[in-house]
């Protein structure tokens, strides 16, 4: 082999060498690695997308959570029957007229998504009802849709159908039925869901946490465990279903589109008032304001009233605008025609304005014979109590009708509620309301016997009034009819038996006013002070004795510095009655 030829073998051998040794790099190193870093790109991909779906589980745990109290609860017979109550609510809210129908379907389940894995789970499962009814407006369809979206639960309409129900009827409905426009017939169909791993709870709503709070788990596990307690939860917002905005759902109403638009409400308006006509000295009962306007529209309506003329001038007339009436005061014995003017303002700026006239006529002079009695002697103050945080209470009772008078006295003012005895039960009286402070004796003419008082004080001896009807002030007591009753503080002395009889003083010109006019004018304080009577405590109307007029301006003054409780409690000077020792003690009072 010459050198050429040994040169040429040389390289071919390298050639070959060099050849399998490329080959087997590539197969035995650059083939698997490659291979390997395609498996590790897969597994980072892999990675990537598994942490995705992580994160998107983290972001959607919240929402799968609320998801998951929205949902109808585990138990599929209860949450038929549950869904099916809360559909008769939704219908009986918006006042759909009765016969309605909530008939069960069967779900269509095609469609519904399944758990990866071989045991092909349903992620939930359907509830599908079918309601109808007819009679209805578009009242009734806006406010059924509107609660059935307020409700915070995984359900949906899937069909929804109103039209026109030409089908005739009882004679005369189906005019009526087209003149308010009742004569829609509504049938929607509805599914909601059931999540797999929903709450297994016995309500269809979940309950508040806050039951917990208000009384306790106790009260808590009361409603949750309680079906029918549980129907009456108020929906919790979770989940915004109706429009954020604030959106006017009544225009479905207003724009009717089966009957066109609703006409404009109509405006606030009185409706006539007739006149009224009494007797001098009778009671003017309230007089009732006749208010005729849609309150949704006209939003609240206040009332006013003025009166000119006759025995009102310069008196004030009293509004109550929730009873909608207003209360006159003639003034005492005068009569006359006044005319009242009553004006309504609604929160919308509507207007409307009435008058009417009060007439007064002179009353006629009683038949002889026919003079009512007096009960003074059966009007009785039985309790008188003072609590220690500055408030008392009194009650006085009227043994004739039968009635009883409750007062109650703050450190400012006194109430006086007023109860009629029905049997073994009692029953307020509403339409008694005197003004603050004040204290009418009325039967409303069951007999002789009225009066109009002002509770100035009140003490554990009894209480002190102002006759704010002067000129026949209550008649002096005797000590020998008066029953009942023992010493109170500034009340008349009782006789003891068996004491010496005391020297009668000598006359005076008091005591000639007295044998005139009773004991009650001694002392009597000029016509423009006010008259305070004493009513002790256990005696009756008849008992009331007259305050000297200045023991009176002081108890004023102590009533207006630091109001009614308590404000008599110095002794009030009353004169001493004589009695002989033959005369009955009267028994202690109660």
């Amino acid at each position: 082999m010459n050198p050429r030829e040994r040169t040429l073998a040389t390289v071919l051998i390298g050639l070959m060498v060099l050849a399998v040794g490329g080959a087997a790099a590539y197969l035995l190193v650059i083939q698997p690695l490659g291979q390997k870093t395609d498996a590790a790109n897969k597994l980072d991909a892999e990675l990537d997308t598994k942490r995705a779906e992580f994160a998107a589980i983290n972001k959607d745990a919240p929402r799968l959570a609320v998801a998951s109290k929205r949902s109808l609860p585990a138990d599929p017979a209860g949450a038929r029957r549950e869904y099916h109550e809360l559909l008769s609510r939704i219908l009986h809210k918006a006042n759909v007229a009765t016969g309605y129908k909530i008939t069960e379907k069967t779900p269509d389940n095609a469609g519904v998504p399944m758990f990866s894995g071989g045991g092909k789970k349903a992620t939930y499962q359907k509830v599908a009802f079918e309601v109808s009814f007819d009679r209805a407006d578009m009242w009734a369809v806006k406010d059924v849709l509107e609660g059935y979206y307020k409700l915070n639960i995984l359900h949906q309409i899937t069909h929804f159908e109103v039209k026109v129900d030409s089908t005739p009827g009882p004679a005369g409905t189906k005019a009526k039925a087209t003149a308010d426009r009742r004569d829609l017939a509504v049938k929607f169909s509805t599914e909601a869901i059931i999540l797999d791993g929903a709450e297994n709870r016995r309500t269809l709503l979940p309950v508040p946490t806050a039951f917990a709070a208000a009384g306790g788990w106790l009260g808590y596990n009361g409603v949750a465990l309680t079906p029918e307690a549980g129907r009456g939860l108020a929906p919790v917002q979770l989940a915004q279903v109706l429009s954020p905005k604030a959106r006017d759902y009544s225009l479905l109403v207003l724009k009717d589109p089966f009957h066109g638009p609703l006409p404009p409400p109509p405006p606030l308006s009185l409706g006539k008032m007739a006149d009224v006509a009494i007797k001098a000295n009778e009671k003017l009962d309230p007089i009732r304001v006749p208010v005729a306007g849609d309150p949704a529209y006209t939003g609240k309506v206040t009332l006013s009233a003025t009166v000119e003329g006759g025995p009102f001038k310069g008196t004030e007339v009293k509004i109550d605008d929730a009873r909608k009436t207003l209360k006159l005061a003639p003034k005492e014995g005068e009569t006359g025609t006044g005319t009242v003017t009553v004006v309504a303002q609604s929160a919308t700026g509507q207007k409307a304005e009435r008058t009417f006239k009060v007439r007064i006529d002179e009353a006629a002079p009683p038949p002889e014979g026919s003079a009512k009695e007096d009960i003074a002697n059966e009007i009785v103050l039985i309790s008188v109590s003072v609590a220690s945080d500055g408030t008392a209470s009194a009650i006085v009772r009227d043994n004739y009708n039968p009635l009883t008078y409750v007062l109650e006295a703050s450190s400012r003012r006194v109430k006086v509620i007023q109860y009629e005895h029905l049997g073994q039960r009692k029953k307020q009286n509403k339409a008694y309301r005197p003004d603050a402070n004040e204290f009418d004796i009325d039967d409303d003419g069951n007999s002789g016997t009225k009066r109009h008082f002002k509770v100035v004080a009140i003490d554990d001896g009894g209480l002190v009034v102002e006759d704010l009807k002067p000129g026949a002030p209550p008649k002096a007591p005797d000590p020998k009819v008066v029953k009942g009753g023992g010493p109170v503080r500034g009340g008349p002395p009782v006789a003891v038996k068996g004491a010496p009889p005391k020297a009668a003083p000598a006359p005076s010109p008091a005591d000639g006013l007295a044998a005139l006019a009773g004991p009650a004018a001694v002392g009597r304080p000029k016509a423009t002070e006010p008259l305070l009577y004493r009513w002790p405590h256990g005696r009756s109307l008849a008992a009331l004795t007259q305050v000297p007029s200045d023991e009176a301006r002081r108890i004023l003054e102590r009533a207006a510095a630091s109001g009614p409780v308590g404000a008599a409690l110095a002794p009030v000077e009353t004169p001493v009655v004589p009695v002989s020792s033959d005369d009955p003690v009267p028994a202690p009072g109660n």
